[in-house]
Formats: C-alpha cells, sequence, structure tokens
C-alpha cells in the first residue's frame, strides 16, 4: 500500500490518511496504518456525512466480492490534528473521496461513490501513535471495543510488526456477564443491555486469551470470552467478562503491516 506522499518539511505527520468505513446507523471511519513515517497510527474517528452520501453508503451494491467493504481517502492532512491530547489545531472535518472496496486494489479501478465528501468529525473513538520497529516473542491477543446504538465492533490492537489489521461486527450475548472469577454479575439483563449499547463512545481494550496472531484471531461465527480488563461494569467490579459473538469480519489486512517500512519523507 502506498497511500501518501512525501512530507516536504512542516508537520511529520502529514499525508494521505486513507480509512476504512465501519458501521450503519452509527459511522466510523478506522485509519489503515503501516509501519512507517507518516502513517504509523491506529486511529478510529466516529463521523458523520450528508443524508445523500449515508443513503448511498447503505444501498450500494458492492462490485468487488472480496472487497466488501467501503474506504474513504481524505485530502492531505496531519494525523496530528486529531490527536486528543495533542497542543495543536484540532480536526473537526475531512474532504475527500469514497471507494466501493480498497481505493488502492480493485475498488479503485471503479468510479468512486462520492467525491468531494466532507466527513465531519464527531470523536476521537482511539488514538495511537505505532513503534515502526519489529518486535520479537509472543504478545497477547488483544481488541478495542467500540460502538453505540446495540452495534459493538472490534478492532484488533495493533502494537509493532509484524501484526495485522482487523475490524469485525460483534454482539455481546445475553447474560453471560461475569466477574473475572467467573461469577455472575449482579447486574440485570436491561442494564447490560444498557450498557452496551450506550458505554463504548471510546474504545476499550479486551484480552481474548490467545497470542496475538492472525491464525489466532476472532473469526465469524465463533463465540469468546471477552475479558474487559480495564472497564468497570455497572456494579462496579474491576474488570468483567462477557460472551462476545462475532457476526461479521469487516476487514482484515496482513501485508501492511508484516515489517517496517521505509519512511516517506
Amino acid at each position: 500500500m502506498q497511500h501518501g506522499h512525501p512530507n516536504h518539511g512542516g508537520d511529520p505527520t502529514l499525508g494521505s490518511h486513507g480509512m476504512l468505513i465501519v458501521g450503519g446507523e452509527v459511522l466510523y471511519m478506522s485509519h489503515l496504518p503501516m509501519f512507517m513515517a507518516p502513517h504509523n497510527f491506529q486511529v478510529i474517528l466516529q463521523v458523520d456525512v450528508d443524508d445523500a452520501v449515508s443513503s448511498v453508503l447503505r444501498s450500494h451494491r458492492h462490485v468487488v466480492p472480496e472487497e466488501p467493504y467501503d474506504t474513504f481517502v481524505p485530502d492531505d492532512f496531519p494525523m496530528s490534528e486529531l490527536d486528543p491530547d495533542g497542543t495543536g489545531p484540532r480536526r473537526t472535518s475531512m474532504t475527500g473521496t469514497i471507494f466501493c472496496g480498497h481505493f488502492e486494489r480493485k475498488g479503485g479501478h471503479h468510479p468512486p461513490l462520492a467525491e468531494r465528501t466532507v466527513v465531519t468529525v464527531r470523536s476521537v473513538v482511539h488514538f495511537a501513535q505505532l513503534d515502526v520497529q519489529e518486535h520479537t516473542g509472543d504478545s497477547e491477543l488483544t481488541y478495542l471495543c467500540f460502538g453505540r446504538g446495540g452495534q459493538l465492533h472490534l478492532a484488533h490492537r495493533i502494537t509493532a510488526a509484524p501484526d495485522f489489521d482487523q475490524v469485525l461486527d460483534v454482539r455481546a450475548v445475553p447474560g453471560t456477564a461475569t466477574n473475572q472469577l467467573g461469577e455472575p454479575l449482579p447486574d440485570d439483563a436491561a442494564t447490560m443491555e444498557k450498557f452496551f449499547s450506550e458505554r463504548f463512545t471510546v474504545a476499550e481494550p479486551i484480552s481474548i486469551g490467545r497470542n496475538n496472531s492472525p491464525d489466532q484471531r476472532v473469526a465469524p461465527p465463533e463465540t469468546v470470552r471477552g475479558l474487559f480488563f480495564a472497564t468497570a461494569p455497572p456494579s462496579g467490579f474491576h474488570g468483567f467478562a462477557v460472551q462476545l459473538e462475532a457476526e461479521r469480519e469487516v476487514y482484515m489486512e496482513t501485508g501492511d503491516l508484516a515489517k517496517p517500512m521505509e519512511s516517506q519523507g
């Protein structure tokens, strides 16, 4: 993948930061990263588009079966402007082109779904700069849970090369929430349903209890125990677990994150 242009001075995070479009009624964009500057960022945004573009995203037919997702290519901007902890100007919108499929693969050979589309940034769901160095040894498979309005998504938490980018639609199985000892939570089903519908406006990490590798990833139609080790349920326990049903794999990529790449500059 070559999304981006050389940065001739100025902000080192300036580039064309291509994004995966996730969700439906509540819309998200997930940056498609690489282990090279200026693309070494895992960023998830909640966004809005106008009604016409929203209608196209919900109703169009996918022309590339092996790319059953949409992507967005914004005009060049510094990724640092999306950093919620940054001290510089904050970016509130992006303008760019939406493609059916991957804009740098087969999807890019078809006419765009929408051009000069203005995307409003509602909130930054997750923002992390990635280590561009290669790492060795095992690490734990971890996902970032986010979503609103009853639809949850998992994004694989990317760390350092080699790694992989994956986004899933999932469902929390009612009645399966426990504390970390495996004991049922005192929260009733309605309370937990409301919790999962409203809580994850900011991505929160979960552990699956597997090694971090593509062949160990969560894959539909399996149901896995997800440990929300940094999240308290309504009853206030320190961390909790729940069964998560993987409904759909939205996106999966290994090649772009297989190894560090030479920075553009």
